[in-house]
């Protein structure tokens, strides 16, 4: 994986970064959605093209989403790739509904921030797993209640299939996917965006975690008992335009952990804080 991008579906050679936001300078003669010279727009790129950190990309309007006024880009440049990815999650794939229960796993980073922050927006009641340096801010978003993984184990404080919806952010901590049975709801759903991080280097690491996915999924049909889901979020301009409303409409604010001057040294520095899972939100990189 590079970011959360699966290695076997991008090119060898690649300009890195899936979030933008920025004014559009150009607009191409096929383009039908309404999009004009001088909007503010965001978009997550499509990991086949070339990336983010460019002065200048070409981005397909199926992509884009206009640009909330009263966040500036580089708030706004925090949005797309998570927020894409968490309402695919817990929406497309989790079945979210307003009352739910929904454990967040990874709540501190830069995907579970805004797992909290959208489903609270959607009504759930919200549960937060993070370590202790980063319990205030989860609980400052809005969480319900906060699980310090340092001092306690989740899959022992709830064992009564508490949960309608478990969101795994981190894909490290296995006793979350192989004890989900005893915190999660016969009915609920187990939605994962990581996962180890060779998982999609080679076609034999795929193979294998593809087969693991399916061994639960078959296992999940055959007992009734709560869906598995692993996956990568794909762009959608239609997706993006939803949650960037509700993020807006509830008057959220994405949680940056850095804005980084656009330089080899502030950039690579920018991807070993991403790459070591410390981060507490997004990591931002200022081109202009």
């Amino acid at each position: 994986m590079r970011g959360g991008v699966p290695r076997l579906l991008m090119p060898k050679i690649k300009v890195p970064g899936l979030d933008i936001s920025g004014t559009i300078v150009a607009v191409g003669p096929k383009a039908k959605k309404g999009f004009k010279v001088g909007d503010e727009v965001v978009a997550m790129l499509h990991f086949s093209q070339s990336g983010a950190l460019t002065e200048y990309t070409v981005v397909g309007e199926a992509y884009l989403a206009h640009k909330p006024a009263r966040w500036t880009h580089e708030q706004a440049a925090a949005w797309p790739l998570v927020a894409t990815t968490v309402w695919q999650a817990v929406v497309v794939r989790g079945n979210i509904k307003k009352g739910d229960k929904v454990l967040i796993n990874g709540a501190s980073g830069g995907t579970g921030t805004v797992g909290v922050q959208v489903a609270k927006a959607l009504g759930a009641y919200v549960v937060g797993v993070c370590s202790t340096d980063n319990v205030e801010l989860v609980k400052n978003l809005g969480a319900d209640e906060v699980v310090d993984y340092k001092k306690e184990d989740v899959t022992e404080k709830y064992t009564h299939q508490d949960f309608d919806l478990i969101f795994d952010t981190v894909g490290s901590a296995a006793e979350i996917w192989a004890k989900s049975a005893t915190i999660l709801k016969p009915s609920g759903n187990l939605v994962r965006i990581a996962g180890p991080d060779n998982a999609m280097d080679t076609p034999f690491t795929f193979l294998a975690a593809g087969a693991q996915i399916g061994y639960n999924k078959v296992s999940s049909f055959l007992k009734r008992g709560p869906g598995y889901h692993l996956f990568t979020a794909f762009p959608d301009g239609e997706v993006l335009t939803k949650v960037i409303n509700l993020l807006d409409e509830a008057h959220a604010d994405p949680v940056i952990d850095s804005v980084n001057e656009f330089t080899l040294p502030s950039v690579l520095a920018a991807f070993d804080k991403s790459k070591s899972h410390r981060a507490k939100g997004k990591i931002v990189i200022k081109i202009a």
